[in-house]
C-alpha cells in the first residue's frame, strides 16, 4: 500500500506505507517532506467529503425499488448475450475474446 504526499513545492509523491511518520526528501526538488501516519480509519466527515452529500433524487437503487413496489406488474430486462468457451465450456459474455476462467483466446473472424 502506498501513501500519497505533496511536498512543500507542490510535487505529488507516492511513498510506501512503511515510511509513515518519517521525513524524506522530495526526489524532484530535495525539499523535506513529512510522510503522515495512517491509522486506517476515517471520520464521518472525511467519508462525506469523498462521497458528497446524499441526494435521494440521484439514487437509482432506492428509487427503483420504491417504484417497482408500486407497480402491479414486473418488467424483466433482457439478459446480455452469452456464448460458451470452446475449451472449458463455461458461459461468458458474447463480446469476450479471452475466457476469464481458462484464459483461452476464443475470438473468431466474425468478432473482428
Amino acid at each position: 500500500m502506498s501513501i500519497q504526499v505533496t511536498c512543500p513545492n507542490g510535487h505529488v509523491l507516492r511513498v510506501k506505507s512503511c515510511f509513515a511518520g518519517k521525513v524524506g526528501l522530495c526526489p524532484t526538488c530535495k525539499a523535506k517532506v513529512l510522510v503522515p501516519q495512517i491509522d486506517g480509519s476515517f471520520s464521518e466527515e472525511e467519508i462525506i467529503d469523498v462521497l458528497g452529500p446524499h441526494d435521494p433524487s440521484q439514487s437509482g437503487a432506492g428509487s427503483t425499488i420504491v417504484s417497482n413496489r408500486s407497480l402491479d406488474h414486473t418488467v424483466a430486462s433482457p439478459a446480455p448475450p452469452k456464448k460458451s468457451c470452446s475449451k472449458c465450456n463455461r458461459e461468458i459474455a458474447a463480446g469476450t475474446h479471452i475466457c476469464p476462467f481458462c484464459r483461452t483466446y476464443i475470438a473468431s473472424l466474425k468478432d473482428l
